[in-house]
């Protein structure tokens, strides 16, 4: 009997076990079942999220921002996070740490027919207003995958190049080409112009005010774009050559009035002499003041010795 008695109690402490055991492999279970049902979101501190349904029990709607900086946000199982950059960003055309090849430039024609390349520079910074930055997403984020570094390069240059060529050409024939290469006021109001062609032609190509200036912050009005051009060039660089020889040939001229000015100032001074002294006189001052004549003053009733040169000693050969 006692050795009954103990086979049951050693039975009973293993159920118990097992039911523990098996207690943890269920809790495990479910843990993991809740994990897979429920999602979180996390932001870098440079970028805001859009979190969407996924769509398994409710519609695949927008249903929130999440803030910059957030971590592990509780979203809904299935539900989408999209996320954006609210940093000061840029589109570069042409040169060094340009979004576009190094040597590219956006082609311009000025006034007088001569073909401009011009390398271009943008600052600006996404709309995060709410309702802005969510018909962003929707209308141009989705199609073209702006949430990713490759959509968003890819958005950059499908919406903001076509903008910029069409800016500087519209205004590019208001000017002459030589204005733009050397004159540094038409340079600026070129630009000035540029940019206010290229604020209005952007918001009509994408849609919306999705875009503001570098200062914006969230807080603070949207402000313009940064849009700045660096030297229109022509892309015949012959033009360039000849410049430069008309420039040289306009200084040597200069030089050379300068110079003729010089000798007609020189010559209205000798006539002004011949005429006080007489040919005779002017001359005989010349050949004293150039050495060629050598006098002395001697005083009256003074005894003067001159020295006598003396010959130089000849050796008989």
């Amino acid at each position: 009997m006692a050795k009954l008695g103990n086979a049951t109690a050693v039975a009973k402490g293993g159920n118990v076990k097992m039911k523990v055991v098996g207690g943890l492999i269920l809790a495990v279970i479910a843990l993991i079942i809740l994990l897979s049902i429920f999602n979180f979101a996390s932001t870098d501190a440079n970028r805001i999220g859009l979190h969407y349904g996924g769509g398994v029990i409710e519609d695949k709607k927008f249903k929130s921002i999440i803030p910059p900086g957030s971590t592990n946000k509780l979203i809904g199982p299935g539900d989408k996070l999209y996320t954006y950059p609210i940093d000061q960003r840029s589109y570069i055309i042409g040169g060094a740490g340009a979004d576009t090849d190094n040597a590219d430039e956006v082609t311009v024609v000025s006034k007088d027919n001569v073909r401009l390349g011009i390398r271009v520079q943008v600052y600006f910074t996404l709309n995060r207003d709410p309702k802005v930055i969510q018909q962003f997403h929707e209308r141009i984020g989705l199609k073209t995958e702006a949430y990713t570094q490759e959509g968003w390069d890819a958005m950059l240059q499908s919406y903001f190049r076509p903008q910029i060529d069409r800016a500087l050409a519209a205004v590019g024939t208001d000017y002459l080409w030589n204005e733009l290469y050397n004159n540094e006021a038409r340079k600026t109001k070129f630009q000035t112009a540029a940019a206010t062609k290229f604020t209005e032609l952007l918001p009509a190509a994408v849609g919306g005010d999705y875009f503001c200036g570098p200062s914006y912050n969230g807080t603070n009005a949207c402000g313009e774009l940064s849009f700045t051009i660096q030297k229109p060039t022509p892309l015949d660089k012959g033009i360039i050559d000849g410049l430069e020889a008309k420039q040289r040939a306009e200084l040597a001229k200069q030089a050379q009035e300068q110079k003729n000015q010089q000798i007609n100032v020189e010559l209205q001074s000798v006539k002004q002499q011949v005429a006080l002294l007489g040919s005779q006189g002017y001359l005989l001052k010349s050949a004293i003041e150039s050495g060629k004549i050598q006098f002395m003053v001697i005083p009256q009733n003074g005894n003067v010795s001159i020295p006598v040169p003396t010959p130089a000693a000849t050796t008989p050969r």
